[in-house]
């Protein structure tokens, strides 16, 4: 590969991590948002690649107003039904719809043990254990997994998922609170000031190969 090439596919990789950053910062108070971490990775003849997957750490709980705001005070996610596909989420905003679906933030069904979970007019609470509760009476089991791979990339605190899924076996909810955004905002600061002096590393590089060739062919000419 020319150095040109090489020094062009690592500006284009820095790019990449730039843009995942400026997600994570944008999303620093979205309830619920898993920060993204980019990073290079060897592969294949030794091409050099960006890659990206969500950070394991899980964001903080916070009280809220809401008894339909639920957050997740282990790990796991909930589980919701949206256009017959199944998403996980931390962002535990409900509420309960005209037709008596428990429905996510998102317009999704909310997941239990038996399916996507409808209560009715009933009143509608949650246990410490993930218990839903209606009218004070044990109704449906919260279904709260694990998930091996969740996918970058979120739609109304939705989040895809592959690999391997297990339910949590000690859940802890907690109601009248929410998952905030798990971003670091100054690891965040810190990684994009040193992605932007390594750009700034790989265009020197290039306007220094750039007067080298131009040097050589120069003196070429002058033969």
């Amino acid at each position: 590969m020319a150095v040109i090439d090489a020094i062009a596919l690592g500006i284009e990789r820095d790019l990449q991590h730039l843009k995942a950053l400026s997600q994570n910062v944008a999303n620093v108070n979205t309830p619920g948002y898993q920060a993204v971490q980019s990073f290079d990775v060897v592969v294949g003849n030794d091409n050099t690649v960006a890659q990206q997957q969500i950070a394991p750490q899980f964001g903080a709980v916070k009280d809220s107003d809401r008894s339909l705001d639920w957050a997740i005070a282990s790990s796991g996610y909930f589980v919701i039904e949206k256009n017959d596909q199944l998403f996980v989420s931390r962002y535990g905003r409900f509420h309960v719809s005209q037709d008596g679906w428990l429905t996510h933030v998102s317009g999704g069904r909310l997941v239990g043990e038996s399916g996507a979970i409808n209560v009715g007019q009933g009143q509608v609470s949650v246990s410490h254990d993930g218990q839903v509760l209606v009218n004070g009476q044990h109704y449906e089991q919260l279904k709260v997994v694990d998930v091996s791979q969740v996918q970058a990339g979120q739609s109304g605190g939705l989040y895809s998922f592959s690999g391997n899924v297990s339910d949590v076996q000690a859940v802890n909810i907690k109601s009248n609170a929410i998952n905030v955004s798990n971003v670091d905002s100054a690891e965040q600061m810190t990684n994009m000031i040193n992605l932007n002096r390594h750009v700034q590393s790989l265009q020197k590089a290039a306007l220094a190969y750039d007067q080298m060739m131009n040097a050589g062919i120069n003196e070429l000419g002058r033969r």
